[in-house]
C-alpha cells in the first residue's frame, strides 16, 4: 500500500506554511476532549438504501454534488439605510426532511436525492445524467447554489456510467481497496480530482473521492461494495467545518490578516496559498490528533477523527468557517 499523497502533500505544505499553523497545546486539549467520546457512527437516517445498482448510482451522484452549499454573495454589507447592522443573510440551501425538520448541506442533499431515488429512479440513468440541463436539476433540488458546476458533475457521472455499463461494474475496479477507488474516481471523473499547486508543489486533497469510500462503507455496513481492506489509508476530508472547529478550539492558528478576512466573510480564492494551507493544516492536525489519541490508548482512524470533529462543529462556534467558491468541497 502506497502512502496517501494527501498525507504527504499536506505535510509538505505544513513545513512551509505562512498563514496557518498547528498549535500543539491546542491539539493536546482537543485530544483530551475527543478521547472519551464514543466512536462516531455513520449516519444513515437521511440516505437511500435499496436495490444495489440504484444505491451505487445514488452514492456516486450524492458525492459528485457534495460541495459548497452556502450561498453567495459574501461578505454581507452594512445596510445602505445607515441604520447599522447587516442586510439579511441569504439562507443556506436546504430541503424539507422527515418529521418536518429543515435539513441543510450534505444531509439535505442526501435526503433529497433519496426521495428522487424512490420516486423517480430514472433520474440516475446514464443517459438522463449525461443530458441533464440546469432547469432539470433545479426542478428536482430547488435553488441549490453553483448550479452550472453541479450540472457538469452529473454529466461526468452519466458519461462514466455509460462507459462502464453500470455503477456495479465501475466499483468492481476498486477491488475492495480505498486507495484504488480514490485512484479510479480521480482518473475517470475530473471533478473528483481535487488538487492544488503550492509554490510549485502538487498538493492533492481528494475530499469527495475519499468521502465516497466512507459513504460506501457506511451504507453497506462494510460488506459487499462497502468492504475495504485499507480504510487506514484515508485522511481527513478537508472542508469548511473541520478547520473551523480546529480554529475555534485553538488547535489551529491563523495569521491575523487571514483571520480578519475570514471573520469579514471575504472570499478566500481556491488555490491561493491561504486556502491550500487551511486545508493542508487541517489534514495534518487530524493526523496529530490521531497520534495523540493513540498514545492515550485509543486506536482510531483518521476519517473517524474527522467525523468526531465534524459532529462537534455543528454546535454554534465562536469563529466562522472560511468561504471559498469551489466544486472541490
Amino acid at each position: 500500500m502506497r502512502e496517501n499523497p494527501v498525507r504527504t502533500g499536506a505535510a509538505g505544505v505544513a513545513a512551509k506554511s505562512h498563514f496557518v499553523f498547528v498549535v500543539p497545546e491546542g491539539l493536546d486539549r482537543l485530544a483530551e476532549e475527543l478521547f472519551p467520546l464514543p466512536d462516531p457512527e455513520w449516519v444513515g437516517r437521511y440516505h437511500y438504501r435499496g436495490e444495489e445498482e440504484l444505491t451505487l448510482r445514488y452514492l456516486l451522484v450524492l458525492d459528485a454534488l457534495n460541495f459548497c452549499f452556502w450561498p453567495p454573495p459574501f461578505p454581507w454589507k452594512t445596510s445602505p439605510s445607515g441604520g447599522g447592522g447587516e442586510e439579511a443573510k441569504p439562507q443556506k440551501w436546504g430541503f424539507p426532511g422527515p418529521d418536518g425538520e429543515r435539513l441543510t448541506g450534505y444531509y439535505a442533499l442526501s435526503f433529497a436525492l433519496g426521495r428522487i431515488a424512490q420516486d423517480s429512479p430514472e433520474f440516475f440513468e446514464a443517459e438522463n445524467l449525461q443530458k441533464i440541463e440546469p432547469e432539470n436539476l433545479r426542478e428536482f433540488l430547488g435553488p441549490i447554489p453553483l448550479l452550472s458546476w453541479r450540472v457538469a458533475a452529473l454529466r461526468e457521472v452519466g458519461a462514466l456510467l455509460r462507459r462502464f455499463g453500470s455503477a456495479q461494474n465501475f466499483f468492481l475496479q476498486a477491488k475492495h481497496s480505498a486507495q484504488r477507488l480514490v485512484e479510479v474516481l480521480t482518473s475517470y471523473l475530473p471533478m473528483f480530482r481535487d488538487a492544488a499547486v503550492y509554490f510549485g508543489r502538487w498538493v492533492p486533497f481528494y475530499k469527495r473521492a475519499q468521502i465516497l469510500v466512507a459513504d460506501l462503507w457506511g451504507t453497506f455496513g462494510g460488506q459487499g461494495p462497502g468492504e475495504f481492506a485499507d480504510l487506514s489509508w484515508l485522511t481527513a476530508f478537508a472542508d469548511y467545518k473541520l478547520p473551523q472547529i480546529l480554529w475555534a478550539r485553538g488547535a489551529l492558528r491563523f495569521h491575523p490578516r487571514l483571520a480578519e478576512r475570514i471573520r469579514a466573510g471575504e472570499i478566500i480564492p481556491r488555490g491561493s496559498a491561504e486556502e491550500v494551507e487551511i486545508r493542508a493544516l487541517t489534514v495534518v492536525a487530524v493526523e496529530e490528533l490521531r497520534e495523540r489519541l493513540k498514545r492515550r490508548g485509543r486506536e482510531i482512524l483518521a476519517f473517524q477523527v474527522d467525523w468526531l470533529l465534524w459532529n462537534l462543529a455543528q454546535e454554534k462556534l465562536r469563529v466562522p468557517h472560511h468561504r471559498t467558491l469551489t466544486w472541490a468541497y
